[in-house]
């Protein structure tokens, strides 16, 4: 789906002020085929931060701020009505990058992360699916957190997951009952490891594995829409405060871009990827990944 020799993409990238979004954003401004061809929506909770972030790409033309806070839902709603009145209603691309991370074991920090990383993603991808073209593209930003967290769940609860005939509102009130979990003490009694270190952020990005899988069933059909999850490594963000043996953010772009750019003969709907090769839905963790945390709040 590269932009070479085709007509004009309008894409979003969702969470793209800084971090991972803005090189995305930096990607895909390079890779247009001549000056303005992609139309590039640059999604930022903050404006201003936005802004400048335009100035800091050296405000091209065909890259245009859009306010969006994508675990509200009034800011989802302001978002599709302003690219419907503004940019005539219609999208090729769209890439759910924004996300944060809190790293301790709380229902306020499980409610802020599973907000943003699974329910807002699963609220703006219901608003923006029926303005995505025919042969368009979702990528949802996961991560291998998510694989390694599944894989250490029970068996049962992984059987859950990853079922071919999941509902979104069996998973959504798997999430739910997952913070629930947290208040009552009984993580582990629902199949949870209570001891891993990246819980919280780990089920959201599981539970956006499994979206995933529900979302490409939902919509590939009448307007051949493909949806993809992606990793994009351990990279230098402040998501993980630009943690020890972290990679540089371009390269996570570059994983990101694959998905949006592979022609859609090369992807399977509804998996995951990550550096342009097919990645199972889970799988053990095999670094120390806990040394890398920063047991703060950050955000992409």
């Amino acid at each position: 789906m590269s932009s070479t020799n085709q007509q004009q993409r309008i894409i979003l990238v969702t969470g793209a002020n800084k971090g991972l979004g803005f090189e995305v954003v930096k990607k895909l401004i390079k890779e247009s085929s001549a000056p303005n061809n992609d139309l590039i929506f640059l999604g930022s909770r903050d404006l201003k931060r936005g802004q400048d972030a335009i100035t800091k790409l050296g405000s091209p033309s065909n890259v245009h701020i859009l306010q969006l806070d994508t675990s509200s839902l009034d800011s989802i709603a302001h978002a599709t009505d302003e690219i419907k009145q503004k940019y005539g209603g219609k999208l090729d691309i769209l890439i759910n990058n924004a996300g944060i991370a809190i790293m301790e074991t709380t229902v306020d920090a499980a409610r802020k992360t599973l907000a943003t990383n699974y329910f807002g993603i699963k609220l703006l991808n219901e608003h923006l699916s029926p303005l995505i073209k025919e042969n368009g593209r979702i990528v949802n930003v996961a991560s291998e957190v998510g694989a390694w967290t599944l894989h250490e769940m029970s068996t049962s609860l992984q059987n859950i997951y990853k079922s071919s005939t999941l509902t979104q509102e069996q998973l959504d009130r798997l999430v739910e009952e997952f913070i629930s979990s947290i208040e009552s003490n009984s993580i582990e009694n629902l199949g949870y490891n209570g001891k891993s270190p990246y819980l919280i952020y780990g089920v959201s990005k599981a539970a956006l594995l499994s979206l995933t899988r529900i979302e490409a069933r939902q919509w590939s059909g009448a307007q051949n829409v493909l949806v993809v999850s992606v990793c994009p490594g351990y990279c230098a963000t402040d998501l993980n405060n630009h943690g020890p043996g972290s990679r540089p953010a371009e390269l996570g772009a570059n994983s990101i871009l694959y998905v949006a750019n592979a022609p859609a003969k090369e992807l399977q709907n509804g998996q995951f990827y990550q550096d342009g090769q097919l990645k199972p839905q889970s799988y053990a963790c095999t670094i120390n990944f806990s040394e890398h945390l920063d047991h703060s709040k950050n955000n992409i």
